[in-house]
């Protein structure tokens, strides 16, 4: 029944449209630099990178600025913030950058299910639009827990709002910061424990969340 609904709704947010321009971020837990049925969690696991392409779709599908052509998808910042669930647990025990010349502004914050942080460049350090290695959570895992992106986060103990990042492109509620589940849909969290799933749920989990 869950499923049915949830592909429900992934069809009713395609009916009502989406933006014209999508972007894709995604985690990777077995260090090969994708996403895919491979990246679940398992006590194994001591690191989780997130990457993001700032002007391609999970289908490499190039994109422009939708606002105005003439912006480029660079990025001079970025939020993360993701929600576990499922049999388990994951501790986050740090976090570490890996965007050229970008400092903390939130620090890794954990707040029950939620985990967030922050980082930003220099005034002028923009990077060129692209794909990025964003940075690593360090972590620990017990049982087989399952990592998901939140596009507009409700708690209010993790300084990070949103999952996003910030560009020269305009963006829709929040000004130049490109924010997943209103500026773009594309992403991929962990694989469940089991894989029992096929590749058409990975798609839709990358369209839902």
């Amino acid at each position: 029944m869950k499923k049915s609904l949830l592909l429900l709704g992934v069809i009713a947010a395609l009916a009502i449209g989406a933006p014209a321009y999508s972007q894709y971020v995604y985690l990777d837990a077995n260090n090969d630099g994708v996403c895919t049925l491979g990246d679940n969690l398992t006590s194994a696991t001591t690191a989780i990178a997130v990457w993001l392409n700032t002007n391609h779709d999970a289908n490499g599908t190039t994109k422009t600025c939708a606002a105005n052509a003439g912006q480029p998808l660079d990025i001079f910042s970025y939020d993360l913030v993701v929600h576990q669930s499922g049999t388990g647990s994951v501790t986050f025990n740090s976090y570490t950058n890996a965007a050229s010349g970008f400092t903390q502004v939130n620090a890794l914050t954990v707040a029950g299910a939620d985990a967030g942080v922050g980082y930003g460049a220099p005034l002028g350090g923009n990077l060129s639009p692209g794909l990025y290695k964003l940075g690593t959570f360090n972590v620990a895992v017990t049982g087989t827990p399952v990592l998901n992106f939140i596009g507009v986060s409700s708690n209010i103990s993790i300084p990070s709002p949103v999952t996003g990042f910030g560009s020269s492109c305009d963006a829709s509620d929040f000004a130049n910061t490109v924010t997943l589940s209103i500026d773009f849909t594309d992403n991929c969290g962990s694989a469940p424990g089991t894989d029992t799933k096929s590749t058409t749920w990975g798609k839709i989990k990358q369209l839902y969340h």
